[in-house]
């Protein structure tokens, strides 16, 4: 008997509230191990499930969790970009959640040139939303360097609108969820490791769009999954520290 409810109790599921400080300049430094290998972070994918569901809520990918949901996204581009692309899948993604957007995934890679087209027709079948044709207008909420959005708005694609920087801005963009401030000896202080930041946290940024808060991500029980980093650039980042130590200590 005691088996039985066991088996019936489930631990709750990690929620986070924010990225963990330091993860801006994570971001950023797994997009300058791209830039380094020859592939550099240059396009970013935008989904909105509350949108995608509303307009087809037999889509399939909603049988999934939303981490089982962007794993299996994830692999699928995996696969598509490599066959593709010499440097495999680089990537970057994160989870947000607004009381606006609802919850949303930005997907953060390197799209060899030439498949922006072709992209955007493999995600209007993997998302199960055709893409618009018609590219819509700064008016109808078209965004920074968009190339390509669905007929409901519920995805679309923006290119790297500052390309000199190789990903820089995508990463920070990413990496906006980690808080401004943080508690230093009982006191609220500007999070100077947040690399890109608003003037109101003592950063350079006009705007507050690095700053606000990116809501409460629901992970799994044993994970928090609230972000995710391709694993060959975990391993260029990790020789280019194991690198830096060894120079520190020569």
């Amino acid at each position: 008997m005691v088996s039985e409810i066991a088996k019936t109790i489930q631990p709750p599921e990690k929620r986070t509230d924010d990225l963990p400080v330091g993860s801006q300049a994570n971001f950023i430094e797994a997009a300058k191990c791209a830039a380094i290998l020859g592939f550099p972070v240059n396009t970013l994918l935008t989904v909105r499930w509350s949108s995608l569901y509303h307009h087809d809520n037999t889509n399939p990918l909603f049988a999934q969790s939303p981490v089982e949901r962007i794993a299996y996204l994830v692999e699928l581009l995996r696969k598509w970009v490599g066959a593709r692309c010499s440097g495999g899948f680089l990537y970057l993604w994160v989870r947000e959640t607004t009381s606006e957007l609802g919850e949303h995934w930005h997907l953060a890679f390197h799209l060899p040139r030439g498949k922006r087209k072709a992209v955007a027709s493999y995600l209007s079948d993997l998302l199960g939303e055709p893409l618009d044709h018609t590219p819509r207008t700064k008016a109808q909420g078209q965004t920074e360097g968009e190339f390509a959005c669905s007929v409901w708005r519920s995805w679309h694609l923006a290119k790297d609108t500052h390309p000199e920087r190789s990903g820089f801005y995508l990463a920070a963009y990413l990496g906006k969820g980690e808080p401004s401030e943080r508690m230093f000896r009982g006191k609220l202080v500007p999070n100077t490791r947040k690399l890109v930041r608003g003037q109101a946290f003592g950063g350079r940024e006009r705007s507050g769009r690095y700053d606000a808060s990116q809501g409460q991500i629901r992970g799994t029980t044993a994970l928090k999954k609230r972000f995710g980093i391709a694993r060959p650039l975990k391993q260029a980042m990790k020789a280019r520290q194991n690198a830096v130590l060894r120079a520190m200590r020569a």
